[in-house]
């Protein structure tokens, strides 16, 4: 019965930390990985726009490299998020820097910059996270 119980112990123990390290494993960056797609963020817009499921179909949770000028930029606790134009004018392309460091004068309204990203939806806005800037 005692060596039951130990070895339910152990495989407890070693379950805790299996857990624990896949908790706390780093995600791999964007940097290195080849875009599912590169668009302007006015034709991403406007596929959302125009049709969610469709687009959510051929874009959600893919990397895609979108094109665009700067349309705003944001810091909060989470980070910087860059907000690309749009012909709607009011809504954009918005994408959340993975890099919590990136200062927030690196990006200037009106700047045209490439940026690759996880897209995750619609709400408003196209919406991509784990961004980083595809220098060219």
């Amino acid at each position: 019965m005692k060596k039951i119980l130990g070895i339910i112990a152990l495989l407890g123990i070693l379950a805790a930390g299996v857990g624990y390290y896949m908790y706390n494993k780093p995600t791999e960056s964007l940097a290195d990985v080849k875009p599912a797609f590169t668009v302007s963020a006015d034709a991403l817009f406007t596929e959302y726009e125009s049709d969610e499921t469709t687009a959510n179909k051929k874009y959600l949770d893919k990397t895609i490299e979108v094109t665009g000028k700067v349309m705003s930029v944001n810091a909060d606790t989470s980070g910087l998020a860059i907000t690309l134009e749009t012909s709607s004018g009011m809504f954009g392309v918005i994408c959340k820097l993975e890099d919590k460091h990136v200062e927030e004068s690196a990006y200037q309204a009106g700047q045209k910059v490439k940026m690759k990203g996880q897209c995750t939806g619609y709400l408003m806005d196209v919406v991509l996270v784990r961004c980083v800037e595809v220098k060219e």
